[in-house]
């Protein structure tokens, strides 16, 4: 037994002495050094030391994919560009190979690999506006650079015929393009790297500049062509000098009157804000009116045609199609009143990315002022029903003005029960409040049903200032602008027309009593529902 034990200890040793033999007549290659990998579009650069024996190698990534390369033994740092890698994180791994085939151990790197997941969320910088500075030299303008971008580019006609490119840095927020065909269309997109030392770049959508500019109405260089005739101390330039309180007015009184503005280029648009006179006067608010285009102020072409509301609030004309002209010309054909002369405060072009200018006051909008109406989500009385009580949000109530929201029906509704301990309510006022400039107006109140007139009074009321006339006083109150009883017009549209002669506070909304009809109907509350309320200009 000892023999056998000796014996096996012999054989075991002559074993691994062989194979430590084995081992050390392997000559194996050493690894590459200073590898790094910058990230590309479906692509990475990679670069490392190769060992001075290597004379090949690959680069191994994914399932088993590789691309081989020969070591350039004339470049100290060896750079390699591997293609169609998948978007995403890879590993990319690197072995060498000698002159006798033998492979080193791979040495790995990890890279960021962008692709279509990156480009489709790309856009494109704000091209803010356009400045001509001849014939043959432009200014673009841009809004504040995104993450990632590294600049924009211009492409253009030159002068010669050929195609050309310039690019604004991503630090830059515009850029000069000289000796420009400005006859050819010219494009902008912006360029994008994800990463500093990104070997590609990105583009996203490249845009017509040249439609793009004519987007831009660079109103500050417009100019008035020709004019009808003017006030000389209120000419023609003031519709165009973004200031609705300064307006033109005509000399002559006879009709029509007009004005030609040159916009410098053509610009594309797709109709006009109108601002009138913000205190009318003697010659009160312009009425029909004829909106005409043309790009050689020769041959014009009939845009629009149609009626001026007779206020100060800013009016909006959408036309069918958008329009490309250079000039527009806006002829004032008759008055709201009989008095001859014309006058306009502002004008303005719009499309669908720009408008020439922010001015006049849009017609206020009443808050909360349609079914279904939106309560404040009190519980004011859950006797009839949890929650379905409230006072309607963005309305003012008098204090015994309880209730004003049905949720039952998202109505505007007034309701008191006195035998069930919910008070009749006397002189009740719920309304709001808009500032509202000179002109003629219409509020339109829909009216829905009383469970009997002889439960409620109540009156739509349209006064100045910022609060509601008594209910004993709204039919005389010289505050008192406009009124209607809406128990005695219930189930129909009241509409209730006034004016606005200077500039003011107007409170619109309801004045109201409710009585106990319960001793002589048996019905125990006294209500008023109305579906709306609607302010319009005439």
């Amino acid at each position: 037994m000892k023999n056998i034990t000796y014996l096996f200890s012999i054989l075991f040793t002559s074993v691994m002495l062989c194979i430590g033999c084995t081992e050390e007549g392997i000559n194996t290659p050493p690894v590459v050094g200073d590898l790094i990998a910058h990230s590309g579009k479906y692509r990475a650069k990679v670069e490392f030391q190769a060992p001075a024996e290597s004379m090949s190698g690959k680069i191994f990534y994914g399932s088993g994919k590789f691309q081989e390369f020969t070591i350039d033994k004339v470049e100290a740092t060896q750079t390699i560009i591997v293609e169609e890698l998948p978007e995403g994180e890879v590993i990319l791994r690197v072995v060498t190979l000698n002159n006798k085939g033998e492979t080193s151990d791979p040495k790995g790197v990890k890279v960021t690999i962008y692709g279509e997941n990156y480009q489709k969320d790309l856009i494109n910088r704000k091209l803010l506006s356009q400045r001509t500075i001849s014939p043959t030299s432009i200014e673009m303008f841009f809004d504040n650079r995104n993450p990632d971008e590294v600049g924009v580019r211009v492409l253009y006609t030159n002068l010669s015929g050929v195609q050309d490119s310039v690019t604004m840095p991503g630090d830059h927020k515009s850029i000069v393009i000289d000796n420009i065909d400005l006859s050819e269309t010219y494009y902008f997109y912006t360029v994008y790297k994800p990463t500093i030392d990104f070997i590609d770049e990105f583009a996203a959508p490249k845009i017509d500049a040249k439609e793009a500019a004519m987007k831009n109405f660079e109103k500050e260089i417009w100019t008035i062509l020709t004019v009808s005739d003017e006030d000389p101390s209120r000419k023609a330039s003031n519709i165009i000098d973004n200031e609705a309180a300064t307006l033109w007015h005509s000399q002559n009184e006879s009709m029509p009157h007009w004005i030609i503005v040159d916009m410098q280029s053509e610009k594309k648009f797709d109709g006009f804000h109108f601002v009138q006179a913000q205190e009318p006067g003697d010659t009160g608010f312009a009425k029909g009116f004829k909106f005409e285009i043309s790009n050689d102020n020769e041959n014009w072409t009939v845009i629009s045609e149609g009626r001026f509301k007779a206020n100060s609030h800013k009016q909006t004309f959408k036309f069918q199609e958008s329009v490309v002209s250079r000039y527009f010309k806006i002829s004032i054909l008759d008055n709201h009143n009989e008095i001859a002369g014309a006058q306009i405060a502002e004008m303005d072009l719009f499309n669908d990315l720009n408008v020439s200018g922010i001015n006049g006051e849009n017609l206020p909008v009443l808050a909360n002022s349609k079914q279904p109406f939106q309560g404040d989500g009190s519980d004011l009385f859950p006797l009839v029903g949890a929650g379905r009580f409230q006072k309607l949000t963005g309305w003012t109530h008098s204090n015994n003005a309880y209730i004003s929201f049905d949720t039952s029906g998202g109505t505007f509704c007034v309701w008191s029960a006195a035998v069930w301990g919910l008070s009749l309510v006397t002189n009740g006022k719920i309304y709001q409040t808009c500032h509202i400039l000179p002109g003629r107006y219409v509020l339109n109140i829909d009216v829905a049903h009383t469970t009997s007139p002889d439960c409620v009074d109540m009156y739509g009321v349209i006064a100045t200032g910022t609060t509601m006339p008594d209910y004993s006083k709204v039919t005389s109150a010289p505050e008192v602008l406009g009124f209607s009883d809406l128990v005695a017009n219930q189930k129909s549209v009241n509409t209730i027309p006034f004016t606005v002669e200077k500039a003011s506070n107007v409170t619109i909304g309801v004045v109201y009593n409710t009585h106990d009809i319960f001793g002589a109907t048996g019905i125990p509350w006294s209500d008023m529902n109305i579906n709306g309320f609607e302010l319009l200009t005439r």
